[in-house]
């Protein structure tokens, strides 16, 4: 019996010792620096608009044209990947770990939550081409833009309402970022939303069936037919009496507009990303057209 009570005892004793260590705290400090900025153009200083979500595409690169099996993969298309530098592994090899900071659709970016220290930045899950580059973060509220060259540029946008056709049109040109890289526009489209949130391939009420509203290049091999060239100007088109875009236009509210180009070649953006125009804010009467101006 005294067996038994000594070895309740232990168990009792150990039990107390590994409760109390439940609630001892680690020696870490927590996040002591903030960050904010803006992804910009490189060339013009603009805002780099982004589509900030995930999404599935064809994994183009993988399509076996002999059994027409089309992959889809997951793409990114609007994070910065940033790895913290100095940690090293037991061995004294520099050891990194992606963190995704989200950038907003106007190219703006923020994290309350971070650790004074250098940062490699990477920019492979955006539209524009990598240029990674090392981010400098002190202690307390930091400010930094992070610089790059988009794979195209939407040039001149106007959007109007032609009441007698019952059209929001857009007019536009396209520059490419560099034309020894992606040099080529593949992809035009249009975007609608009731929401200010306004993507190609996420956040887009407008029906693929609506042709007016897109315009797609072709390539076969090394054929390749583009949607516009670079400086040409294009017009595209939102028909609003067509049924399979009704829930853009069924009641009479403020919509949101956003031209978005895609340019690739060379190897150049395998990740299809795409490259917009500022969201447009059009009134529910259609009598009001601005650029949606976004907050800080």
């Amino acid at each position: 019996m005294k067996k038994i009570f000594n070895t309740i005892a232990v168990v009792l004793a150990l039990g107390a010792a590994a409760s109390c260590s439940m609630f001892k705290l680690d020696n870490f400090e927590g996040p002591n620096a903030q960050v904010n900025g803006r992804l910009v153009d490189a060339k013009t200083g603009d805002l780099i608009g982004v589509e900030a979500a995930f999404s599935q595409e064809i994994d183009w690169a993988n399509v076996d044209w002999s059994t027409w099996t089309f992959p889809t993969i997951t793409v990114s298309k609007g994070s910065m990947i940033v790895n913290e530098l100095g940690w090293k592994n037991k061995d004294g090899v520099e050891v990194y770990q992606d963190q995704r900071w989200f950038v907003r659709f106007d190219g703006r970016y923020r994290n309350n939550l971070v650790f004074a220290g250098d940062y490699k930045v990477l920019l492979k899950e955006l539209p524009c081409y990598e240029n990674d580059q090392v981010m400098s973060l002190k202690a307390g509220s930091n400010t930094v833009d992070v610089e790059a060259v988009p794979f195209c540029r939407i040039v001149d946008p106007k959007i109007s309402y032609d009441a007698a056709a019952g059209k929001v049109k857009a007019t536009f040109k396209v520059e490419l970022g560099d034309p020894t890289k992606a040099n080529a526009i593949m992809n035009l489209k249009f975007c609608g939303n009731i929401q200010l949130f306004v993507g190609a391939t996420v956040f887009n009420m407008v029906a693929d069936a609506d042709a007016g509203a897109k315009k797609d290049g072709f390539s076969w091999g090394n054929f390749v037919m583009p949607a516009c060239n670079p400086g040409e100007e294009v017009t595209l088109e939102i028909d609003s009496s067509l049924p399979q875009n009704a829930d853009l236009f069924k009641y009479k509210q403020d919509r949101y507009f956003r031209i978005a180009a895609m340019a690739s070649g060379n190897g150049y953006n395998t990740q299809q990303a795409y490259n917009f125009s500022p969201i447009y804010k059009v009134s529910g009467d259609f009598s009001k057209i601005e650029e949606y101006k976004w907050s800080e």
